[in-house]
């Protein structure tokens, strides 16, 4: 009752307005997709024909947008008129609702069109917002099964079980994140830079990992998937125009687990991109160096999670230790002394001792850990590693990580930084395919 409340409401005075409403008595589907488009070829289509599956009919969400200031009027006009060409399904109100396959639909919300290009600072984050709010609004309507909004990206090669790896995620889980893998590009020094970023944000995921950290799980808008219920608890997607699927991670994460998924990658394809301000496109394009340069210092050094590690050992201890100062807790675990003290700095600069006399009104340990958590999220933790690297644990190229420690990669620690034996021995940790 209380999500279906919640739900309501949301739709009520949370909802992006103007959204095409669903009426009673059409088909249903039982999975939905949100994809936002932008500036992406017809050949998009092609990729969601192969969608969905007897029993396993999907419902995409298609968001055709434009940001200000980087885009022109005709930028989609190319997917917009081969969509406009698909034979339509059956009516939807006033949706614009296309067969794109045998068992898939294609829900066209033209946002372009109706508005035409989105403010520069919202950009990916309201289009995602868009989608997954008429997602939102067909659940509740009855015309989709499943409780799950999947989001995804243009470029996202979904493999044939997709979205079904979600039956795999715990009951209880508000939301999942699928395997992900970056597909070679041709050319050569693409393909090596892809591999490269990709490396990065497994890294970050394993050092969290290390240090028992909640927060230990990738967000990638093109591999996320959102229970209704918990989506409409946290307000859904940011509206702005990046990291937007950390931010409604980040907030998704303190309402109960994040599933991570096995099974089949979805590919994502290896390309150059300016439709976002960073993420995989623009980081790739910083990554082109000429040859010979050296290595970029991509990877937060390994010694900043072994700090985090002991800060996360050290939070049962302050229930019952009450004015202790950190950076004594922090030797008391273990933390080699030219760490203890930019932790205790950073922990101070973050606000601890504040968040602290919060968490202490919680006398049980488990109600002061779960509010710890909640003040140490996973935006803190981010801060909490840069202030580490800007005092004096900078980021290191992937070939340096080898002579530090931790040794984070998964398999034996042999110094082997090869990028393909790394990306090999991650899916294998992860269970990946």
């Amino acid at each position: 009752m209380r999500d279906a409340l919640a739900i309501s409401r949301y739709l009520q005075r949370h909802a992006e307005p103007g959204l095409p409403r669903a009426e009673a008595g059409n088909a249903r589907w039982r999975h939905v997709l949100v994809l936002p488009a932008f500036r992406e070829s017809p050949t998009l289509l092609r990729r969601l024909a192969r969608l969905g599956g007897p029993g396993e009919a999907l419902l995409v969400v298609l968001v055709l947008n434009r940001p200000d200031g980087r885009s022109g009027p005709d930028d989609n006009s190319a997917l917009r008129g081969a969509v406009n060409a698909l034979p339509a399904a059956p009516a939807a109100g006033a949706a614009r609702l296309f067969a794109v396959g045998e068992h898939a639909a294609l829900l066209l919300l033209d946002l372009d069109a109706l508005a035409g290009p989105l403010p520069a600072d919202l950009g990916v984050g309201l289009a995602r917002k868009c989608g997954c709010d008429l997602a939102l609004q067909w659940i509740d309507a009855g015309l989709v099964d499943s409780d799950w909004i999947c989001c995804s990206d243009a470029d996202a090669q979904l493999p044939d079980t997709y979205p079904g790896q979600l039956s795999t995620a715990a009951a209880d889980a508000v939301a999942a994140t699928f395997p992900f893998r970056h597909v070679a590009a041709q050319a050569a020094d693409i393909a090596a830079a892809t591999a490269l970023y990709e490396l990065r944000l497994h890294h970050y995921v394993l050092g969290l990992e290390y240090a028992a950290s909640p927060w230990a799980w990738h967000s990638m808008g093109s591999c996320l998937a959102v229970r209704a219920a918990a989506y409409a608890h946290c307000r859904g997607f940011p509206r702005r125009a990046g990291a937007e699927d950390f931010y409604l991670l980040s907030k998704l994460a303190k309402l109960g687990p994040v599933a991570r998924l096995g099974g089949d990658c979805i590919g994502i394809d290896a390309r150059l991109s300016d439709r976002v301000p960073f993420g995989t496109g623009p980081a790739v394009a910083a990554l082109l160096s000429p040859p010979g340069a050296q290595q970029p210092a991509l990877f937060y050094h390994p010694a900043t999670f072994t700090a985090l590690r002991a800060v996360l050992d050290c939070v049962e201890p302050l229930v019952t230790e009450a004015g202790a100062e950190p950076g004594r807790l922090l030797a008391d675990h273990g933390l080699a002394a030219e760490l203890c003290a930019p932790a205790a700095t950073a922990l101070q600069a973050l606000g601890m001792e504040k968040a602290l006399l919060n968490c202490r009104r919680h006398r049980d340990p488990a109600g002061f850990t779960r509010h710890f958590h909640q003040w140490f999220d996973a935006f803190r933790t981010l801060k909490f590693l840069h202030l580490l690297r800007d005092a004096g644990w900078p980021m290191l190229p992937l070939s340096e990580l080898a002579q530090e420690t931790p040794w984070l990669w998964p398999g034996p620690a042999d110094g082997d930084t090869q990028p393909g034996v790394l990306r090999q021995r991650v899916a294998a940790h992860w269970g990946w395919r």
